[in-house]
């Protein structure tokens, strides 16, 4: 079925980090599929600024996914605007950079906040409706970083990779425990992807800089030669939260342009 075919019809999805990167690229994806969105973010106005652009029914939750009030909030907004929860796409995620030596366990422990246990309130909240109603797909996002060691300017990624592995394990643990149940659990590693990750981490960087480094990036890692836009892994996501999918179970889409190929 070709991307905009309505895969997701009337179905309810909440997406986390919705107002930028790969969040975004998916609300619009899911949108275009005729989905009705709950859209979270710690940014208020350009996640009122996606709602208004997006052809589709929206509800808007402003919180930190760290917190279990964010995770609650979402579902009730789900639950009290539409009625239903058919997906979750939790797709928040701090990149960090520091070795070994060097990490304070307060940024180790507010990585570990974000990328994990935001994921795990999301599901702890989300999925106990799908299970009510006998269907549901969760689509995590972990990375292709979970795979592999991996340095930035020589400098370890690793507390971003750990992260990142422990999404791709959760989404596993709970794709085995609830397929049972109807609802559907998968991970999704994206590769080099556009998203404002690396200038978050690094305002020095100007532009054309930022530009510049992913390229060079895509070029060299990726057999495909160029990095992924947003929506190109959104359009990956919304396959997995459709009925396309509906034998895929406990799995972890690869998305990275063949970098884990080589």
């Amino acid at each position: 079925m070709a991307p905009g075919a309505g895969r997701l019809e009337g179905r309810v999805a909440i997406i986390t980090g919705a107002a930028g990167g790969i969040g975004r690229g998916t609300a619009r994806a899911f949108a275009a599929e005729g989905a009705r969105l709950v859209l979270c973010d710690l940014a208020e106005e350009p996640l009122r600024e996606l709602a208004g652009e997006l052809d589709a029914e929206c509800r808007l939750v402003v919180g930190d996914v760290a917190e279990e009030e964010t995770a609650r909030a979402m579902v009730a907004a789900a639950q009290k605007g539409f009625g239903r929860l058919d997906a979750l796409v939790s797709n928040v995620g701090l990149m960090f950079f520091k070795d070994i030596d060097e990490v304070t366990v307060e940024e180790f422990d507010r990585v570990m906040a974000v990328n994990v246990r935001g994921m795990f309130l999301a599901c702890k909240h989300a999925i106990p409706p799908m299970v009510a109603q006998g269907s549901g797909a969760v689509v995590l996002v972990s990375s292709g970083s979970a795979f592999i060691g991996q340095e930035f300017d020589g400098v370890s990624t690793f507390v971003y990779n750990t992260s990142k592995a422990a999404v791709r394990q959760l989404a596993t643990s709970l794709g085995t425990r609830y397929a049972h149940e109807g609802v559907r659990v998968n991970a999704i590693a994206p590769g080099v992807t556009r998203t404002g990750q690396l200038g978050a981490f690094r305002p020095d960087l100007e532009p054309e800089q930022e530009e510049e480094m992913f390229a060079a990036a895509a070029q060299q890692l990726a057999p495909i030669g160029r990095y992924a836009e947003p929506e190109e892994i959104g359009r990956a996501i919304a396959f997995l939260a459709s009925d396309d999918a509906s034998y895929v179970v406990a799995s972890t889409l690869v998305a990275d342009g063949g970098v884990l190929a080589r």
